[in-house]
């Protein structure tokens, strides 16, 4: 891009809508546009997404308002959860027979073609921003339509190492068929990164896994977090809460775990401890109510689902757990906790990615007993709870400030 005329335009391909950012990949996605929308030399960031339920127009313009520089199309039907929709499996099948890994085959769609033609019929783009790996698939026809913009792949995480982690605990019967699915994905997320101009990675971590891999120096764009150090905290004693995605597997096996072995510990320990439960991914009933898995349902629960507005439920509590177990990338629900001045309690999985010291910015626990320990502890004295909101904070301004992560995505962007 050096040497271009300013101001440009920038082409965001991403696998969904990123408002309302209700979960983790949404909340980076909505932060690395508007990330985008800061740079002066950015003109237009031209989004083009998918969705699998309707979506409202004035959710595309809140989406507009809340990053003024992008323009948002209506996003592309395509299924995103195949589970929900049986009847494109057979597709992706095909596709897997034909040598195509399943983290890009599920993503294959005329209709998404046809919007991205469109929308460089409509004008030209010097940068191609593709979110998330899977939407790679694309890229051989977008180097067809912009020869000469430069592309930008966004990793939200090592995909395949997903794969390779369901391989590892696959039942005999699937196991080759799991492990031949891992080497497609490796195979698959070697090349894309090699294709592209700038590889953007969210921790120095996942940066050092993508240079063993594929050779690629990745250009780290931390999560970009807004706070405010000085407002007003006033937290319910013994009140714990837990935000995130209650499908995704790291999040489903960690508090499989913490019910299992830390809740009871920590009510034997203070009965009165209270947690809530937030986050969308549950199944439901015919009533519409979620189907709790029976070992969540346990005396001091409320299991709340997905909730618009977290901010209240932020403000009474007086912890943050995130038992996060497996996965890759940086646990954003995490840095919102922080962001919000909520102690956090986590494992080490959890903090896997982010430079923070346990018992400094958090306390970072994998044996229940401690993790049982450090949740009451915090959950009842406050002292000890302004000390960790204290360094979370200033562990936010030197990483995950505005200055910081522009600078970072102004290397990716070569500008």
């Amino acid at each position: 891009m050096s040497g271009q005329t300013l101001p440009q335009a920038v082409l965001y391909l991403t696998t969904e809508l990123p408002w309302p950012a209700t979960s983790g990949g949404r909340v980076r996605s909505l932060a690395e546009l508007s990330l985008l929308g800061s740079l002066p030399e950015v003109s237009e960031i031209h989004v083009v997404c998918l969705r699998e339920e309707e979506v409202a127009e004035r959710t595309l313009r809140e989406l507009e308002d809340a990053v003024p520089k992008a323009l948002v199309e209506m996003p592309v039907f395509h299924p995103i959860h195949l589970k929900a929709f049986p009847r494109y499996i057979p597709r992706v099948l095909w596709r897997r027979a034909l040598g195509e890994p399943y983290l890009a085959g599920k993503w294959a769609s005329p209709a998404v073609v046809e919007a991205l033609e469109t929308a460089v019929r409509r004008r030209d783009f010097a940068v191609v921003y593709i979110d998330h790996l899977g939407m790679m698939r694309y890229e051989k026809l977008l180097r067809r339509l912009l020869p000469q913009a430069r592309f930008v792949l966004e990793q939200h995480n090592v995909e395949s190492d997903f794969f390779r982690q369901f391989a590892s605990r696959a039942p005999l019967a699937l196991k080759p068929a799991a492990l031949l699915e891992y080497r497609l994905a490796r195979r698959f997320e070697m090349a894309a990164m090699r294709k592209v101009d700038a590889v953007v990675a969210i921790s120095h971590e996942d940066a050092r896994t993508f240079r063993a891999m594929a050779g690629v120096e990745a250009v780290v764009v931390p999560q970009r977090v807004a706070f405010d150090a000085n407002r007003p905290f006033a937290p319910t004693a013994r009140e714990i809460l837990y935000v995130g995605n209650l499908s995704w597997r790291p999040n489903v096996e960690g508090l499989d775990w913490f019910f299992r072995e830390v809740w009871p510990r920590a009510r034997a320990r203070d009965a009165s401890l209270r947690l809530s439960i937030a986050g969308s991914g549950l199944k439901k009933d015919a009533a519409g109510s979620p189907l709790v898995p029976e070992l969540w349902r346990q005396p001091g629960v409320t299991i709340r689902g997905f909730v618009d507005d977290l901010g209240p439920l932020y403000a009474k509590a007086s912890v943050l757990v995130a038992p996060i177990v497996g996965g890759s990338g940086v646990r954003i629900k995490l840095l919102e906790g922080m962001a919000y001045g909520v102690p956090v309690v986590t494992t080490r999985d959890g903090a896997a990615g982010l430079p923070i010291r346990a018992g400094v910015e958090a306390e970072i626990e994998t044996n229940p007993d401690a993790f049982a320990e450090r949740m009451v502890a915090l959950a009842s004295d406050e002292g000890r709870g302004t000390r960790l909101r204290a360094a979370a904070f200033a562990f936010l301004e030197a990483h995950h400030s505005t200055a910081a992560c522009g600078a970072a995505m102004r290397r990716a962007l070569a500008l």
